[in-house]
């Protein structure tokens, strides 16, 4: 059987999304770029939002669920999914000095790198590469940035 107390509208879904929101009517309407008279039409339910309202709505709120903005299903807002890249500290570095080069992906043993094997590496001149910037950094966790001029 229909419930009548179990039936919400766009306009009810539009109404509870400007109080959550804290925007008042006439700012919605500025915002979405429609007329405020559209707006006040919607919410006394005279008129029914067309595409281009629901599009202009949800092109400025792009948090807003449309699936809940249009259908009722769902949350209020979309669920924002992060990609967070956790780099370890320098702890964890240097307990596990088996490190992945950044540029080559080759595994290096960071306990094989002394000075000499490394700037034997490096010593001969390179005509196709030129030093961008130096960076040394201390045992107290300070560094210091050195870019010579070309």
């Amino acid at each position: 059987m229909f419930n009548l107390f179990t039936f919400v509208t766009m306009k009810d879904r539009i109404l509870k999304f400007l109080n959550k929101e804290g925007v008042s009517p006439t700012k919605f309407a500025d915002e979405i770029g429609v007329q405020r008279s559209s707006v006040s039409h919607i919410l006394a339910g005279r008129n029914n939002p067309s595409f281009d309202f629901i599009q202009k709505i949800l092109s400025r709120y792009k948090n807003l669920n449309s699936d809940w903005l249009i259908l009722g299903n769902g949350e209020m807002f979309k669920k924002i999914e992060k990609n967070i890249t956790i780099l370890p500290d320098i702890k964890t570095i240097i307990e596990n000095p088996i490190q992945k080069d950044l540029f080559s992906g080759d595994s290096i043993n960071v306990d094989d790198l002394t000075k000499s094997k490394l700037f034997a590496e490096h010593s001969e001149p390179n005509k196709n590469k030129q030093v961008e910037k130096i960076i040394i950094l201390y045992t107290d966790k300070t560094f210091i940035e050195y870019t010579p001029s070309i």
